[in-house]
């Protein structure tokens, strides 16, 4: 049992939407879009810090503006900006369309969210639909419908700034509006910290001005923009970036340009807004290292790890296979602008070296629980060996490598490495090589460092659907009615004979037994492996609930099941006692892959023990309080299970190959 202290917990509300493979969908929440008004007109010009357009051509707004007249006086205003400040420019005239009916085209999320009003540049525009790109988008706004309560109207409104966000990743700050015949409310959404905003009738004197300011912005983001990235020409509908990134001492730095990434994942634009991308090339060479992965996000000021330094750690004094290897690190500081705001919050950018695929691309059943058992031989190794922590186990942050011929590679062979066996050494003679690659070591922790007072744990958000339930509760697991713990299971020869003199002695096979001591412990929780080990369960049933296979019947995932995957913790607790409890857990796997029902069965046995917290002060040592147990257990059922059904006949289903379109929830399913 660790006996490091824990820094005090700052609770934080936790994320309880579901988090798809590849971006956070919007899903307004209090917190997290915080709302603050501008005092006064003033205020907020001075927040857009332009010209003071003392001399405009006087623009008079009578109190009610219909839809179409808003539109004509924006058009006018942004060709007397185009004149006035940006005669000379090559960017063209900004205009503002009706775009209510037509959505936009080229988010990474492939949302439908359609904007009701629409600036870009007037080349940016299809000819023949009015739309344009998510990135080429300069503001995007709303017009307040009649019949919908106003504060919908503003919650849609704030949408498509979380959007515009997630598009662009070199705005720290997007513009937005809803408008009404009566008003218009400015909106402008701050990566990492929310929304601000000022209403203003139509006749104010200080609209005009205002909107002018607004308007100018769009032509020239000015701070509210990151001048390191560039938008490059859009070739087959797939908007890529340019993003230019110093490189050496701040002294002799070099820009070095990486064209041509591609964005892959955006999340949470209001709070550690993260942005990856990956090239479409082979890379770009950084002080001899290829950089094939850029990474930017908004982490708070005072973190107690740093994702760059926990990755030295993990790969010293030598590379750990399986793990992302970061090489290249800067720490960007948010406008000065924004400063009087307390974001609190550093935009960091890595360059990571290797790119993987999402773990719900990986093929067959058996490919992705040899990923599964290599995870947890990954997680196990940096807990034993690095003292270190992932704490945020979920699809987005475990990728896959698909096998690679050469059985040397460093990135996926632990041959020579007596510390590391990987799933392929127990099934065949072939070196120790793995598909899995680990990412995103933002939420790590180093275990043997800034543990005080001094350094506050602040309790992170993320997808509830991947987080071990004591995790999303902050504290351990109440006590079941029927206490037991669950049978450490048996291993597979060819793992008994590699660890005989470790692990076998270590977790040796028990009997399931009862607990009937009355549980009282003083021992302070905290986020432990067995927290990680249980993340990697909510991961593999993901996908096995998810998985169709190629060419089969498309059958959808029965409604009631989904809802418990994605719920909250009384939810999930309900689906592990299903799948312990019941024969067969209907709806839930597509019938090709129906005998994995047998081996979630006996991984939920182990989860549905008594929480290993609880056991603490038993008098009688138990192996099962270990926070390696969970991963021993693991490691033998998974293992058990590959071997039992290796072959062909009735276990071709686990070479099946699935489909790259997941199975669909069921709308209304009969159960």
């Amino acid at each position: 049992m660790s006996t490091e202290r824990a820094s005090p917990i700052n609770k934080a509300t936790l994320y309880a939407g579901h988090k798809l493979e590849r971006v956070q969908r919007y899903g307004y929440q209090q917190e997290a879009h915080r709302k603050t008004d501008f005092e006064n007109a003033a205020e907020l010009f001075k927040f857009l810090g332009t010209p003071t357009f003392d001399g405009t051509p006087d623009v008079q707004f009578s109190a009610t503006v219909l839809r179409s007249d808003f539109f004509t006086n924006a058009n006018s205003m942004s060709k007397y900006i185009k004149e006035k400040f940006f005669k000379e420019s090559s960017s063209g005239l900004v205009v503002f369309k009706d775009t209510e009916r037509k959505v936009p085209r080229g988010h990474l999320t492939d949302t439908k969210c359609k904007p009701d009003i629409t600036a870009a540049f007037e080349d940016a525009f299809n000819c023949n639909n009015d739309t344009t790109f998510w990135p080429c988008i300069r503001m995007a706004g709303g017009w307040a419908s009649e019949g919908t309560p106003p504060e919908d109207q503003e919650t849609e409104a704030i949408s498509y700034l979380h959007y515009l966000l997630l598009a662009r990743p070199d705005l720290y700050i997007a513009q937005g509006m809803l408008v009404s015949e009566g008003s218009m409310m400015f909106l402008v959404g701050i990566g990492g910290f929310g929304i601000r905003r000022l209403k203003i009738r139509w006749e104010d004197k200080e609209l005009p001005k205002l909107l002018y300011a607004f308007i100018y912005r769009t032509y020239n983001p000015g701070h509210f923009a990151d001048p390191s990235y560039k938008l490059d020409p859009i070739v087959d509908d797939q908007p890529t970036w340019t993003i230019t990134i110093g490189v050496g001492d701040a002294i002799a730095e070099r820009p070095v340009p990486c064209p041509n990434f591609l964005p892959l994942y955006a999340s949470s634009p209001f709070e550690t807004r993260t942005h990856v991308f990956a090239a479409k090339g082979e890379g770009v060479d950084v002080d001899g290292k290829k950089l094939t992965v850029l990474k930017d996000q908004l982490c708070r000021t005072h973190n107690r790890f740093n994702e760059r330094d926990i990755l030295e750690l993990v790969h010293k004094p030598k590379r750990v296979p399986g793990v992302v290897e970061a090489v290249y690190r800067k720490s960007i500081k948010l406008p000065s602008q924004l400063d009087g705001l307390n974001v609190g919050r550093v935009k960091h950018r890595h360059g990571l070296r290797q790119f993987g695929r999402p773990f719900a691309s990986i093929p067959t059943v058996k490919e992705m629980l040899q990923v599964a058992f290599d995870l947890v031989e990954v997680l196990r190794f940096l807990r034993a060996k690095r003292n270190i922590l992932h704490r945020d186990i979920s699809i987005g942050n475990v990728m896959y490598i698909p096998p690679s011929p050469d059985k040397q590679d460093p990135d996926t062979s632990a041959e020579g490495d007596e510390d590391l066996s990987f799933c392929d050494f127990f099934l065949s003679e072939s070196p120790k090589t793995t598909s899995v690659l680990l990412v995103d070591f933002n939420h790590a922790e180093d275990l043997t460092s800034k543990t005080g007072d001094g350094h506050d744990r602040v309790a992170r958000t993320g997808t509830a659907v991947f987080m071990a339930r004591a995790v999303e509760l902050g504290q351990p697991l109440e006590l079941p009615v029927w206490r037991f713990l669950d049978s450490i299971p048996e291993a597979p020869d060819r793992y008994v004979e590699h660890y005989r003199d470790t692990r076998m002695k270590k977790f040796p096979p028990m009997p399931r037994k009862a607990f009937g001591e009355e549980a009282a412990t003083s021992a302070p929780w905290r986020h432990e492996l067995d927290h990680d080990i249980e993340s990697v369960f909510w991961l593999m049933l993901y996908w096995a609930m998810t998985a169709q296979p190629k060419g089969g019947a498309a059958e959808p995932i029965a409604t009631s099941k989904w809802d418990l995957l994605i719920g909250g913790i009384e939810d999930r607790q309900l689906l592990l006692e299903g799948l312990l409890h019941t024969r067969t857990l209907s709806g839930a796997f597509h019938p090709t892959f129906q005998p994995l029902n047998n081996l979630f069965k006996q991984l939920a046995g182990i989860l549905c023990s008594i929480d290993r917290h609880w056991l603490h002060e038993s008098e009688e040592r138990d192996p099962r309080d270990d926070p390696e147990y969970f991963a021993e257990a693991f490691q033998r059922l998974i293992l058990q299970f590959l071997i039992k059904h290796n072959g062909n006949g009735d276990n071709s289903f686990m070479n099946q190959p699935i489909n790259s379109i997941p199975r669909q929830r069921l709308q209304h399913s009969p159960e």
